[in-house]
């Protein structure tokens, strides 16, 4: 496939991380005279379809990127929810990874003039953990799930991300959800505590 120029909007593309730093550049300089990269733009339907093959990288070292825009502070807090438009099925435990298998890179394209955030309150001054903390501290539940006290902090944030993309909370929804970022012994121990602390 021939290297080309790609206008990066909102979306799925197949890129090297060469790729990727140079559309960001020309981003950052729309002026600026790059050469072109090898970053294939992707359908939905292409994207989870090249995602459920292993996503591998392929000849020209490209794997999946998923591209989301921020256009005002809030919309750091609602990438998971933007995600989902784009991977309705993120929350699901990754069975398409193999040997060899890159993550699905999120990659957020913040507009120009949109500054940083505010720094993050500590995760216990949010509402919704903070609750689940209350929860956990009286039943040793979170959600209504037993939770060994090594885990728990990790397991709140997820219910909350299950329940903001509405979800079903449990114990393999919990481990197939956290999946996605953990190495796949790491997501095992979590779904082996989980099952323990239910039966238990």
């Amino acid at each position: 496939m021939s290297a080309h120029t790609v206008a990066m909007d909102e979306g799925w593309y197949l890129m090297s991380t060469a790729d990727l730093e140079r559309e960001l550049a020309r981003l950052r300089d729309r002026g600026a005279r790059l050469p072109p990269s090898n970053a294939l733009p992707l359908s939905i339907a292409d994207a989870l379809a090249y995602r459920n093959r292993g996503n591998l990288p392929d000849e020209h070292g490209r794997t999946l990127r998923l591209v989301l825009r921020i256009d005002d502070p809030a919309d750091v807090a609602a990438l998971d929810t933007k995600r989902l438009r784009f991977e309705p099925d993120f929350h699901d435990a990754p069975t398409w990874r193999r040997p060899g298998s890159a993550r699905v890179n999120i990659v957020p394209l913040r507009a120009p003039g949109v500054d940083s955030p505010e720094p993050r309150a500590a995760w216990w001054e949010d509402a919704d953990m903070a609750a689940l903390e209350d929860e956990w501290r009286t039943s040793g539940t979170a959600a209504g799930v037993p939770v060994p006290g090594e885990w728990r902090g990790f397991v709140f944030k997820t219910v909350v991300a299950l329940r903001a993309a509405g979800r079903p909370v449990h114990a393999d929804a919990i481990a197939d959800s956290a999946a996605r970022w953990l190495a796949p012994v790491d997501a095992e121990r979590l779904r082996v505590a989980l099952r323990a602390a239910a039966s238990s």
